[in-house]
């Protein structure tokens, strides 16, 4: 049986030479001193408040900024297949 997190990789679009990784929710992670920073972290989280509600969505949040990161780091190391 697969875990609801596998292929999580496919569900971002990485552009190297923007250094920009986007998430299917829309989220958009640069990478600034070595860390993720996502451009527009709390529209994302007031999107998933819905469905998840106002307790689980920052960590969701937090969450994609780090995979937006790894991917932006390493992204083959990772898993990820996509094209750039």
């Amino acid at each position: 049986m697969r875990s609801k997190s596998s292929q999580w990789q496919a569900r971002w679009r990485i552009d190297p030479k923007a250094g920009l990784a986007v998430h299917d929710s829309g989220l958009r992670v640069v990478l600034q001193d070595g860390k993720g920073v996502a451009e527009n972290a709390a529209v994302v989280a007031e999107s998933l408040i819905p469905r998840h509600g106002p307790h689980n969505a920052p960590a969701m949040v937090q969450r994609l900024i780090r995979e937006g990161a790894q991917l932006l780091i390493d992204p083959h190391a990772r898993g990820w297949r996509g094209a750039a």
